[in-house]
């Protein structure tokens, strides 16, 4: 059994994007919560594969990809490209693809609405500064491994390289194994927001907490 933690390819574009719809919703896929998966991806990784592949790393075990960890060096940089580059083709493209007229989506984008202190509490703390954020997918049956833990080490050696002192992640509050991984992980709370969701079918309220870590 081989580990391997190596640089972004863009040969592995599909098999991350698959990854996060796989593991986007509790560890579980996507397609309950938001059933365009094309468009997901688009959403949740477009910008680390086209904009700054350099900061994504990827776990393969023996040759398979299974897992990966998403940076981005400028959060400042990140919400610019996002609101302004992928937003507005991606809005054009679940038009054309007809996304908005399934029930499922029109349903969860009422509740991304509702969730307006979380997006601007982002905004205030990550959108206006120059840190670093980190995402982490793995597939649920690797899970148990260590590969988190690999993969963000390699993350903040690679944002220490740029002289970063700040790395920052996001954590749903229901996701406590998360959470325990990053603060083991020297991330501390700084900042939480009430969020809704819908799982199997029903809507959930939780708290979207906003995790820091300062470098040395």
């Amino acid at each position: 059994m081989i580990l391997n933690i190596r640089p972004y390819r863009a040969q592995d574009r599909q098999a991350l994007r698959d990854i996060c719809c796989d593991v986007a919703n509790k560890g579980e896929p996507i397609d309950e919560f938001f059933p365009d998966r094309e468009v997901t991806a688009d959403f949740l990784t477009s910008y680390y594969t086209e904009y700054e592949p350099q900061s994504t790393f990827i776990a393969e075990y023996d040759g398979k990809i299974v897992g990966y960890i998403n940076g981005c060096l400028d959060n400042r940089r990140y919400g610019l490209v996002i609101f302004f580059l992928i937003l507005p083709v991606l809005v054009l493209k679940a038009m054309v693809r007809g996304t908005f007229l399934d029930k499922k989506v029109r349903q969860s984008l009422a509740l991304m609405m509702k969730n307006w202190q979380r997006l601007v509490g982002w905004r205030k703390t990550s959108f206006n500064s120059h840190s670093a954020h980190v995402h982490i997918g793995i597939l649920k049956e690797y899970q148990h491994m260590h590969l988190g833990t690999y993969l963000v080490e390699q993350m903040i050696k690679h944002v220490q390289g740029h002289h970063i002192a700040v790395l920052t992640a996001s954590v749903h509050s229901f996701n406590t194994a998360g959470c325990k991984f990053f603060e083991k992980h020297g991330f501390l709370l700084k900042a939480q927001y009430p969020m809704n969701w819908i799982y199997q079918g029903h809507q959930e309220s939780y708290q979207s907490l906003y995790y820091v870590k300062e470098l040395s």
